[in-house]
C-alpha cells in the first residue's frame, strides 16, 4: 500500500498541481469576460429555464430543464459542497473558503461554455437516447474547424472518456459509497458491506433503466437534498450569528 500510494502521489503531482488551477482560473477569467458577466446574467434567466418556461414538447431530449439540474446537481449535493468543502477547510484553514469563492464565481462561467457547447455538439440521431458532453464537443469541433484536426479531437475524446470512467468510479462511486459506509456504520451500526451491497442494487437499477429513469429519480431526491442541506445549513448559521462576522474575518 505504501508504494501504491507513492505511486499515486507521484501521478497527482502531475495530473493536477498549481499550474493547471492557474489556467483553470485564467479560463474562468476569459470565459467571463467573453460572456459579458454571464454570472449576473444568468441570475434571471436560469430561474426562468429551470421553472419551464423555455419547455418545448418538440424539442430534441430525453429530459426536461429541471430534470437535467437536478442531475447534475446529484453528484454535487454531499460530496462537493459538504465533504469537498469540510476537507479544504481542514486542510487549508478558513482562508480556503476564500479561494472557493473565487473559483466558484469563475466556475460558473466555465461550467456555461462547457454545457452550451455540449448542446451544440450533441448526437440527437435518437431522441430518447442523446449523447453529448465534452467528448463530442472535442471530436465533431475541432474535425469541423480544421477536417485535419480531426485525429486530435478523436483522442482527446477518448482521453477524456477515459479519465471520466476513471474519476467516476474512484472519486465518484468508490468515495461516496465509502462516506454513505462510514456513516452509516458510525451511527447505526450497519456494517459497511451492506450498505454497499445495497446502493449497488439501488444506483444500478436508477442506471440501468436508461436516462429518462435517471432524470425522473434525480427530479424527485434531488430537491429534497437541497432543501435539507439550505435547511441545516441556515440553521448552523442562526445557531452561531454572533460568530459570523469573526468567521469572514478569519476567511478573508
Amino acid at each position: 500500500m505504501g508504494d501504491l500510494s507513492t505511486m499515486l502521489a507521484t501521478i497527482n503531482a502531475v495530473l493536477w498541481n498549481e499550474t493547471w488551477i492557474l489556467i483553470i482560473a485564467g479560463t474562468g477569467v476569459l470565459f467571463t469576460i467573453w460572456s459579458g458577466f454571464l454570472q449576473y446574467r444568468a441570475l434571471t434567466h436560469g430561474p426562468k429555464v429551470v421553472r419551464g418556461v423555455y419547455d418545448d414538447p418538440n424539442d430534441p431530449g430525453a429530459i426536461n430543464h429541471f430534470q437535467a439540474l437536478s442531475a447534475a446537481l446529484s453528484g454535487t449535493v454531499g460530496l462537493g459542497n459538504i465533504g469537498g468543502v469540510a476537507l479544504a477547510i481542514a486542510l487549508g484553514g478558513p482562508g480556503a473558503i476564500f479561494w472557493m469563492w473565487i473559483v466558484g464565481f469563475l466556475g460558473m462561467s466555465i461550467k456555461f461554455v462547457e454545457v452550451t457547447l455540449s448542446m451544440l455538439y450533441r448526437n440527437t440521431d435518437d431522441p430518447d437516447n442523446p449523447h453529448g458532453g465534452p467528448m463530442w464537443v472535442a471530436g465533431r469541433a475541432l474535425k469541423r474547424m480544421k477536417p485535419e484536426l480531426g485525429w486530435l479531437g478523436t483522442a482527446l475524446a477518448f482521453l477524456f472518456s477515459f479519465t471520466v470512467m476513471v474519476s467516476s468510479g474512484t472519486g465518484g462511486n468508490m468515495f461516496q459509497a465509502w462516506n454513505v459506509a462510514d456513516v452509516t456504520t458510525e451511527y447505526f451500526g450497519v456494517a459497511g458491506w451492506i450498505s454497499g451491497a445495497v446502493l449497488t442494487v439501488v444506483v444500478g437499477a436508477v442506471l440501468l433503466g436508461g436516462i429518462k429513469r435517471i432524470g425522473k429519480v434525480a427530479g424527485t431526491l434531488v430537491p429534497a437534498m437541497v432543501l435539507i442541506y439550505v435547511i441545516a445549513g441556515s440553521y448552523v448559521l442562526f445557531a452561531n450569528f454572533g460568530q459570523i462576522p469573526e468567521m469572514l474575518g478569519l476567511i478573508i
